[in-house]
């Protein structure tokens, strides 16, 4: 539901209130209920063999979680589980469908997937942010200086897509080979624009339903170009994603359109398999379309790789706990710190476990905590994971940028499910965090510019 003005004294774009967030009580009803429903679950798969029931125990853990927060498509206890388990359940669908049994299958696959989701669940808790009542703190924004970099971030990824197609690439790949800096700071550019986007539309609490679907449709249309002249499908499924989590937010669709929502969703992501290089090579995937049905094509998308790498590290006894410690916090430095070398997990996968792959494999965050200490890993990667998720949860209502923080972070997670921390400390640092201090410089620039006047 929108935020109700009533409760609070507007100032600028947002409000001051007092704090919403109920105590968290790790002994409260909903995450006992789903605390529960994990430990059935893995008492389940342990004394079970059939992949079909270890899928149904994953998904009853789902169940319980979104029905516990009453289906709110926002609170963690929906988003993340749901997606998380779509992400590491979809090749075990598969496998029993007798589409994809390339790697095999052990149930540790899903004892893996249920202990993580359950250490997230149980460390956000299920209390609720209510979203209705306004933000705590005042915050100064300069809309006008934002809607600026909004416009610019947009004009700049258009053009870059432009400049990509004319260079006659034939995918991602060949770009990131020739080092093309339009294709890597426009993938940069992209996310710039979605996460300013969000900062408009979360201080304004999309009230202004022209400007909201213009906004929106501009991030969407850029997004769709880079897209489509680079191959790189992260960017769209992002821009939808986020697109869904505002509008939901701020009740423009409701719980009655998730039923519209989901086969529309599957169809966006089936055809962006099909047009993944067509406006590079004029060539449509067609091998893609002529195999398997609907199910099929969709689990295959991105969702399938992330339990089927998950599994391929499980087959090697040697990957457990094969980094230890060290690559835990080297993740949190990757790509940050200058002119210092860090473990790749990603590249170690692709040119040592699986050797036979096309050097471009996803890896994975249940694996990455696999591959450092077994099932401890994965509980100590997504304890952290759960830290940071209940986090930004619990600050959302403290000011505009928390909220956006947080909105933005729900695409962010479910885009580490694929690939490890890194991910997560990357995004909120080069995306999010920098977008959020432009914004705040130039909210300052006003604010003394009027004391000055």
């Amino acid at each position: 539901m929108p935020p109700d003005m009533s409760a609070g004294k507007e100032v600028g774009s947002t409000v001051e209130t007092r704090k919403i967030r109920i105590p968290y009580t790790p002994g409260s009803a909903g995450t006992l209920k789903t605390l529960l429903a994990s430990l059935l679950a893995l008492t389940v798969i342990l004394y079970t063999d059939a992949p079909a029931v270890h899928v149904a125990a994953v998904w009853g853990v789902v169940l319980v979680a979104a029905a516990v927060v009453k289906l709110d498509m926002v609170h963690p206890y929906c988003w993340f589980s749901m997606a998380f388990a779509l992400y590491n359940t979809a090749y075990t669908i598969l496998y029993i469908m007798g589409d994809d049994t390339s790697a095999g299958y052990s149930s540790m696959n899903a004892v893996y997937t249920v202990a993580a989701m359950a250490v997230v669940l149980l460390i956000v808790g299920a209390d609720s942010v209510d979203a209705s009542v306004p933000l705590e703190r005042r915050r100064e924004l300069n809309s006008t200086y934002n809607d600026l970099f909004f416009w610019l971030f947009f004009a700049v990824s258009v053009m870059f897509a432009f400049i990509l197609q004319r260079r006659g690439y034939s995918g991602k790949k060949a770009m990131q080979a020739a080092g093309d800096i339009y294709y890597s700071l426009g993938v940069h550019v992209v996310r710039w624009m979605m996460m300013m986007m969000v900062i408009q539309l979360c201080s304004d609490r999309c009230r202004n339903r022209l400007r909201t679907f213009i906004l929106l449709g501009a991030a969407m249309g850029a997004a769709l170009l880079m897209s489509m002249f680079t191959g790189e499908r992260d960017i769209i499924f992002r821009a939808v994603l986020l697109g869904m989590v505002l509008l939901f937010y701020y009740g423009i669709i409701k719980r009655r359109h998730i039923i519209i929502l989901i086969p529309i969703g599957a169809g966006i992501m089936i055809a962006s398999v099909y047009f993944k290089y067509f406006f590079l090579t004029g060539v449509g995937n067609d091998a893609y379309l002529d195999t398997g049905g609907l199910l099929y094509r969709f689990l295959r998308t991105d969702f399938h790789a992330t339990g089927r790498n998950t599994q391929h590290l499980l087959n090697y006894a040697w990957t457990r706990g094969y980094w230890g410690l060290k690559i835990f916090f080297s993740e949190f430095f990757r790509g940050i710190v200058p002119g210092v070398s860090f473990v790749n997990p990603s590249s170690w996968y692709n040119n040592e476990v699986y050797p036979g792959s096309f050097k471009g494999q996803a890896f994975t965050m249940v694996g990455f905590g696999h591959s450092i200490a077994g099932l401890w890993g994965v509980l100590l990667v997504f304890a952290v994971l759960g830290l940071f998720i209940r986090y930004t949860y619990d600050h959302s209502r403290r000011s505009v940028y928390s909220l956006a923080y947080y909105l933005y972070s729900i695409s962010i997670v479910t885009g580490c499910y694929r690939a490890t921390l890194n991910t997560v400390v990357n995004m909120s640092l080069k995306a999010v965090l920098l977008m959020v201090l432009l914004s705040r410089f130039f909210g300052e620039v006003r604010v003394k510019g009027k004391n000055g006047a």
